[in-house]
């Protein structure tokens, strides 16, 4: 078994409350864009002020949160954007996986949920033992034939 660590790039083109799912597909060879690897969307600046570090520095001199000010930046968009925080690598886990060759892409999605483009696939092979079968139980004995038949949950990575 064994988990893999995605990266996404959170470029400066994503606002505060862009996100982004993770996809795989199980290696069935089809992507499941139902189900991603995320319970809920990942959000690109998570946990960080919308711009904290723009607040520095003699910036917010003027109409700058109630009005446009002359240089054109709008207050209710301008302190969603990316101002203080740079692009950066975004690293996160999967659960664990066994044997296979797994596909995994990213889906980004905007501040009211639109779904953007699948990034490509990228494949990643998984060279793990699968678990082991389960329920191992006797099922029949054959006396005359001496023959003994088993039967067992086998491993669901088969």
């Amino acid at each position: 078994m064994e988990a893999v660590t995605l990266t996404t790039l959170r470029r400066r083109a994503f606002t505060s409350l862009d996100a982004f799912d993770l996809l795989t597909d199980g290696a069935s060879g089809t992507l499941d864009a139902m189900h991603p690897l995320n319970e809920r969307p990942v959000r690109f600046w998570d946990g960080l002020p919308p711009a904290g570090g723009h607040l520095y520095g003699g910036h917010m001199v003027g109409g700058h949160l109630d009005a446009m000010a002359p240089d054109g930046h709008l207050s209710n968009m301008h302190l969603l954007d990316e101002h203080c925080w740079p692009a950066a690598p975004l690293p996160w886990t999967t659960r664990p996986f066994y044997f296979g060759l797994f596909q995994f892409a990213v889906r980004v999605m905007d501040r009211v949920g639109n779904l953007g483009d699948v990034s490509a696939a990228q494949p990643r092979v998984i060279n793990s033992a699968p678990r082991p079968a389960r329920t191992l139980s006797k099922s029949s004995y054959d006396a005359p034939t001496q023959r003994l038949t088993f039967t067992l949950t086998p491993s669901p990575d088969l």
